[in-house]
């Protein structure tokens, strides 16, 4: 069964068939809390049922390229991420849906409606950050739950992230994550196959303009970087590897495991923003 109500519904559809011994794969957000998700993977795993979520940017072409580049070293010793989600919604957006805009235990704002995604990828591509320090408010919409967030994210092992998301953006920009390492940079946009990536040799001073010389001459296309893709491809493979995961007994690529990890990001952002002060990130 895919569950495909708001995500405040989720833990009560999930629990329905789970009871009557169907597989469920669950739209983001996985749920509408870390603890609401937990009871969802507990219930499954007790009633012997396999656990799905949606997260299909995982999928993309570049995605896999950008994951393989920073677990290959190729982009050398990490030291900062970044993290984009620059949407524009209107004042319809959210009277069209009545969920949408309220609290967070019903609907959520733009860090469970669109930057979920981007959370996801973020933690799948270089880890869970070790804590947070943020503030999420409502700069512009009338709605009950942020319409901003920013905040400074820390891994372990000096790595350092910064997040910055909206659905107040004027214009839209795609969706962006970028990993910095001091031998390159690679970007994935939106989620439709781009990638691009940046790497230099050069290990001695040499003048700006010798210096961007390098970086052209190192530039790289891979093929993703052509939106051969239709966005709809990533959602199909993600609903593929669940099947063949239901038909092997294994666990699917996205577990309910994995797809909770955003949600523990979501989570200290806010308690962050609500204590001001860093907060420890859930694992």
């Amino acid at each position: 069964m895919e569950v495909l109500t708001p995500h405040h519904q989720h833990l009560p559809a999930v629990l329905a068939a789970a009871k009557a011994g169907k597989h469920a794969l669950v739209e983001k957000a996985f749920a509408e809390s870390v603890p609401a998700a937990t009871q969802i993977i507990e219930v499954c795993r007790s009633h012997n049922v396999i656990l799905g979520g949606i997260f299909q940017n995982r999928f993309c072409a570049a995605s896999r390229s950008l994951k393989e580049m920073v677990e290959s070293g190729r982009l050398g010793k990490r030291f900062l991420v970044s993290v984009t989600t620059m949407f524009g919604r209107s004042g319809d957006y959210f009277r069209r849906a009545a969920w949408r805009g309220r609290k967070h235990e019903v609907g959520g704002g733009v860090l469970m409606m669109q930057g979920i995604h981007t959370l996801d990828l973020m933690q799948w591509v270089v880890g869970m950050p070790r804590r947070v320090f943020a503030q999420v408010k409502t700069a512009i919409h009338p709605i009950e739950v942020e319409d901003l967030a920013v905040a400074l994210l820390e891994w372990d092992g000096e790595v350092t992230g910064v997040l910055q998301a909206t659905t107040a953006a004027v214009p839209e920009v795609p969706q962006e994550l970028e990993v910095r390492g001091d031998r390159g940079t690679a970007t994935v946009f939106d989620s439709r196959g781009y990638l691009g990536y940046w790497c230099t040799t050069v290990d001695k001073p040499v003048s700006q303009t010798e210096r961007w010389a390098t970086y052209t001459a190192n530039f790289h296309e891979q093929p993703s970087t052509v939106p051969i893709q239709a966005s709809i491809e990533p959602h199909a493979d993600n609903i593929a590897d669940f099947v063949a995961a239901v038909r092997a007994g294994r666990e699917p690529l996205v577990s309910g495991v994995e797809a909770r990890k955003a949600l523990q990001i979501a989570d200290a952002i806010y308690r962050s923003s609500e204590s001001r002060s860093w907060a420890e990130v859930a694992v």
